[in-house]
């Protein structure tokens, strides 16, 4: 090998980005499971009561409760994408599954929300809980982390105050 060589890998070597600390990447474990906890939390929550005797209150009622649903897991896509590069191996995979679960999510919900407030007519309101309710009762909230077991972020999510609020990831 030759000085300049040497001198190449030797500076090669000296500009190499430090490996994150135990603090940074539990930091951002934490973070993770921060939006899911938060996006769950969205996801739980009841549907209004609906009256089917009001149907104007009906529509309107779904109508917020759909939006309310759709921009939480807009605001989780928004969060997961903020994390990127992750700081532990196979990271930005995690989030990048979490990011399309949410997506899928969403989009039949904003879609099902455009309907109610673009029609009038008696059977839209139907259509939507039709099209919205078996997908909300398939819901698996553990889904955005699922397959993370013995990974790299579940060594981190161990010590992650937010990922002790995911049963789903206590085994």
């Amino acid at each position: 090998m030759t000085v300049a060589a040497a001198g190449l890998v030797l500076a090669a070597a000296c500009t190499a980005a430090p490996e994150p600390d135990a603090r940074t990447k539990t930091a951002w474990a934490d973070r993770v499971c921060g939006v899911v906890v938060a996006a769950e939390a969205a996801l739980a929550a009841p549907p209004p009561a609906l009256d089917p005797a009001d149907p104007a209150a009906l529509r309107t009622a779904l109508s917020g409760y759909l939006g309310g649903l759709s921009d939480s897991l807009s605001t989780a896509v928004s969060a997961f994408s903020s994390l990127r590069p992750a700081p532990i191996e196979g990271g930005d995979r995690i989030v990048q599954i979490a990011e399309e679960t949410y997506r899928g999510l969403r989009a039949p919900l904003s879609e099902a929300k455009t309907a109610l407030d673009g029609s009038t007519a008696p059977d839209v309101v139907a259509q939507a809980v039709a099209e919205v309710a078996p997908k909300l009762a398939a819901l698996d909230l553990t889904q955005p982390l699922a397959g993370t077991a013995g990974t790299e972020f579940t060594r981190w999510a161990e010590s992650a105050p937010q990922c002790a609020r995911l049963p789903s990831l206590r085994g």
